[in-house]
Formats: C-alpha cells, sequence, structure tokens
C-alpha cells in the first residue's frame, strides 16, 4: 500500500504511537535521539505504517533489549535506507571479537556478488553502540533477488558459508515488489512458500517468485 518494503530503516518527522504511555516514553527518547525505526508488517486494517525499535535499559544491561511496536502515517517519514551493509555492521566494536568470521562472510559474498544487509540485533548494535548482540544471536541478513534462480542462488551460498562461522546466520530474502522469504525454506522442496510483506502473510506458490 505505501510502497515500502520491510526492514526498510526510516526517520519521522514526529513521534508514532505506541500501544502504552512506557512505550511511547521509549519512542519520544528514540526519536528525539534521531534514531530510525524499522518498518514491519501492519497489523491492522488500515494505511498506518508498522514500525519497530528495540531499546535497552543502562541501569539493567543485563536485561534483554525491549522491542517496541509502533505506527505511524506514512506522510510523516522524511527519509528511508536499506538496512546497513554487512561491512558496515562488521566495523562496530562488539564485531572484533568475531572478526575472522565477519572477514570470511564478507569477501565470499563479493566474489559471489551477493549485496547482504543486516537487520535485527546486530543492526541494532551496530546502529547504537548498545548492548543488543549477545553470546549466541544470530546474524540476521536480508539479500534482495530478482527471482527464483536468484534465491536458489543466495540460499545455497548462506548455507554453505554458515559452516564453520561463529554465529548462526538467520534472515530473509526479499523479493522486490512481493515480499520476503525465509532462506532457508527456499532450500525446502515445496510447492508453496511463506511470503511476507508490510500487508500480508501468505503462503503462495515457488512460482510467483518469478513474477
Amino acid at each position: 500500500m505505501t510502497g515500502l518494503r520491510r526492514h526498510t530503516l526510516v526517520w519521522l518527522s514526529q513521534v508514532p504511537e505506541t500501544e502504552t504511555p512506557d512505550d511511547r516514553a521509549r519512542a519520544v527518547a528514540w526519536h528525539g535521539a534521531e534514531r530510525p525505526f524499522v518498518v514491519t508488517r501492519r497489523r491492522n486494517e488500515g494505511a498506518a505504517v508498522g514500525l519497530g525499535f528495540c531499546t535497552t535499559e543502562a541501569a539493567h544491561p543485563e536485561l534483554r533489549p525491549r522491542r517496541v511496536a509502533a505506527w505511524t502515517d506514512a506522510g510523516r517519514i522524511v527519509r528511508q535506507a536499506r538496512p546497513p551493509a554487512l561491512a558496515e555492521v562488521a566495523r562496530c566494536p562488539a564485531a572484533q571479537a568475531r572478526a575472522d568470521s565477519f572477514d570470511r562472510l564478507r569477501a565470499a559474498a563479493m566474489g559471489a556478488g551477493l549485496d547482504i544487509r543486516v537487520y535485527g540485533s546486530w543492526m541494532w548494535q551496530a546502529l547504537t553502540g548498545e548492548r543488543h548482540v549477545h553470546e549466541g544471536s544470530d546474524l540476521d541478513v536480508v539479500i534482495d533477488v530478482p527471482g527464483l534462480e536468484a534465491a536458489n542462488h543466495a540460499a545455497v551460498f548462506l548455507a554453505r558459508e554458515e559452516q564453520g562461522l561463529a554465529f548462526r546466520i538467520d534472515g530473509e530474502l526479499s523479493f522486490p515488489g512481493l515480499g520476503e522469504v525465509q532462506w532457508r525454506e527456499i532450500l525446502q522442496d515445496r510447492d508453496e512458500v511463506l511470503l511476507k510483506s508490510v500487508d500480508t502473510l501468505q503462503l503462495v506458490p515457488r512460482a510467483r517468485l518469478n513474477r
């Protein structure tokens, strides 16, 4: 409906709406720090854009970061960007303990001609400098693919390169104009796949990914 894609980073002209006063206060602080929100799937009917962000508690660093749901009118989006590139995330201090794995994955992606983008805990870690990543955190990736053949190529690549890394690779392959599919699902021999977009969550024939 809006032309936006899941995982897109957006900056707003106004604080978004939230479900609770406490989350409203978190959104006010987040917006005041000029931090981006991430586009998610809409949960209700209507034109509002679903958003999310992830906050930490400075006084209690041992607590898991809190994922906050929010929403806004599309007209309040003043800037947008794709999730950060793997190379950008690899430069954050938290990634240095796993530098060999990041270097290996970056080099392999470059050789395969794949533009790996990162969302989830590693993205928030790189963007905020706060503690979002823990020892068992996955690396959530999203790769744009034009069709099923490219998706198969990317999925095989991720399955191969994941072996021996210091983290598990999770994430999705993004089909512009359609939505996203979990990359491991592409490797499964099924006639239908679960397609996610900002507007829908549905099983679709695998052949539809070639549209």
